[in-house]
């Protein structure tokens, strides 16, 4: 037999030769691929002006846009002429603003949050090892926020499904039976004057008279509904109030639930919008070159459109003139962006949006936001919008397909932006 080879007398240069050779030899394999550096790499002049200018463009842009449904919906109050034409613009507005928002989870932050998620040069759990990262991330957070609203709703904070007058379940399911039966048997329903039916009626209504539903009222104002009341089946006759000179062709104002109900829905949308906004503005402000022009281009597209469909919604809930609730929604919507460029512009020199940190911080987040606003924008606005049976009531005929033309335009005007940025 032949000696085994002492590997102390080959030489060091020979071994390291042969080292590199199959090194070389492996790295060429189909099935093995170097993992890449992030990274931007070299960056281009860095014009501070222009970003100043783009910071403030885009605040003036994002505030003024969120604010005008509201503006439109509390100016000239006491000049009823305008009323249906104002109705008119916050209808096509909110629901211009459902195709916006959907086509904001679809379109900019789900497929960015894929690519943020699954880059080569991240390590192989994110680019190999579970690539439906982001979507499994998206759908945690729009559970969480079932989770939450369902808390709410416990609270009182939530959808209200009920009749509002605080009645154990098993009186309003016998309300319901009774009333259905009465109409099957070719009658009018049960009176609620009846002694069954006294601890439901509300403080202060008049004897005989059908309560008002304040939820049909709030569809009529979400659905742009303000035709003539007296063309309805059964009007309900509506009095003047000598203190607020409300006349008959004021709708309603929204019960507290139905209130409580679309602050919840805007804080659902607003906290889908802004906690995305931040890492647009830093990574706006990090830009440079021809691209940077391009962006800025399409941010203030997409910040104006955003601030439309929030607007519209935050003008639905028709706060009092004094509150300072819906003017701080607006003022934070149009403050988040600008702070992230403001943020971007003093660490510009340590932010990399294309670094291992800055692609993580980007697809958690845009992650996260998409699964908030596909929640609301899917549950909260296009089903109770179309699908609800309210829906059918308020929202009929030409008026219906006008409102989904609506929400289809948003929606392709904000795919376009995705297309351009």
């Amino acid at each position: 037999m032949l000696p085994e080879p002492v590997w102390s007398s080959i030489p060091t240069e020979l071994l390291v030769s042969e080292l590199s050779k199959r090194v070389a030899e492996f790295s060429k394999r189909d099935d093995v691929k170097a993992r890449p550096e992030c990274g931007s790499g070299e960056l281009g002049a860095y014009n501070m002006g222009l970003h100043v200018f783009a910071l403030f463009l885009v605040l003036v842009l994002s505030t003024t846009f969120c604010a005008i449904p509201l503006i439109s919906g509390r100016s000239n109050d006491s000049n009823r002429s305008d009323v249906g034409i104002r109705k008119e613009i916050l209808f096509y507005c909110q629901h211009f603003g459902t195709g916006v928002l959907l086509a904001t989870a679809f379109v900019h932050l789900l497929p960015t949050a894929f690519t943020s998620l699954t880059d080569p040069c991240l390590p192989h759990f994110y680019s190999e090892g579970y690539r439906p990262l982001a979507g499994l991330i998206a759908m945690v957070s729009a559970l969480a926020f079932v989770a939450i609203e369902s808390y709410l709703h416990l609270k009182g904070a939530g959808h209200s499904h009920g009749s509002g007058d605080g009645l154990p379940t098993d009186n309003i399911e016998l309300r319901e039976n009774e009333a259905s039966e009465s109409l099957i048997a070719n009658a009018a329903p049960i009176s609620q004057s009846t002694p069954n039916h006294t601890s439901s009626r509300a403080p202060g209504s008049i004897s005989g008279e059908e309560e008002p539903d304040h939820d049909v009222e709030g569809a009529r104002l979400m659905s742009g509904d303000v035709g003539d009341p007296s063309q309805e089946p059964n009007p309900r006759p509506f009095k003047a109030d000598s203190r607020s000179g409300q006349g008959p062709d004021v709708i309603a104002p929204k019960s507290e639930e139905e209130k409580k109900r679309l602050e919840v829905q805007c804080l659902l949308l607003e906290a889908g919008i802004l906690f995305h906004s931040v890492f647009i503005g830093m990574s706006l402000s990090v830009a440079t070159g021809p691209s940077f022009v391009l962006f800025l281009s399409a941010i203030c597209l997409h910040q104006c459109f955003e601030g439309v469909a929030l607007g519209s919604r935050i003008a639905a809930i028709r706060h009092p003139k004094s509150a300072w609730k819906p003017w701080l929604m607006v003022l934070a919507f149009g403050l988040t962006t600008p702070l992230g460029q403001a943020i971007g512009l003093i660490v510009r020199e340590f932010y990399d949006p294309m670094s291992q940190t800055g692609l993580l911080m980007v697809g958690y987040t845009n992650a996260i936001s998409s699964g908030l606003l596909l929640f609301a924008g899917l549950v909260q606005l296009l089903s109770e919008d179309f699908l609800s049976e309210k829906s059918y009531t308020t929202l009929r005929g030409v008026r219906r397909i006008r409102a989904f033309a609506s929400v289809a335009a948003g929606a392709a005007l904000m795919a376009l932006v995705g297309a351009i940025a």
